[in-house]
């Protein structure tokens, strides 16, 4: 709940942020927002060599018997599902953050990356290496990594 108070908070401090007047005119050397947006190039993506199997997901790397998608959903429960043999999830509801939606049973839940795996892999300047990029695709240490969203929302934006 706390990870999801945080992430609508920043967004919104963000989206207010862009929206505000600037209180002094710019010097001569300084853009507004939205003329440093709009004077950024546009160019098409290119994801060659981006794979999933690059970055290993959802593994046990804390050694509890549950993957790191079922840990999320443990951990991001509104009403606490039930845990049962082999880290079977069942119940619980869970808040989706894109658009403010409560689902219930992990079922309609998916946990995504906030940042995208193919996104992080064009951004890494230098290559990182096979451990890096299974940290970062089971990093449950950041709440801005991974998070519990509605999956039809998910599936409809790949």
């Amino acid at each position: 709940m706390i990870k999801n108070l945080t992430r609508g908070f920043v967004a919104t401090v963000l989206a207010f942020a862009a929206l505000a007047p600037t209180s002094a005119p710019a010097h001569a050397d300084e853009l507004t927002l939205v003329e440093a947006i709009t004077s950024l190039p546009v160019a098409e993506e290119v994801r060659e060599g981006c794979k999933r199997e690059l970055y290993p997901h959802w593994r046990d790397d804390d050694k509890n018997g549950c993957s790191a998608r079922a840990d999320v959903l443990i951990a991001e429960a509104i009403d606490a599902p039930t845990v049962g043999a082999d880290c079977t999830v069942s119940g619980g509801v869970w808040h989706s953050y894109y658009d403010d939606v409560l689902v219930s049973g992990p079922s309609g839940v998916d946990i995504d990356h906030l940042v995208p795996l193919a996104e992080v892999y064009d951004s890494e300047q230098t290559p990182w290496d096979a451990a890096r990029r299974e940290a970062y695709a089971n990093d449950q240490n950041s709440p801005n990594t991974l998070g519990s969203v509605v999956k039809v929302l998910v599936t409809a934006i790949r």
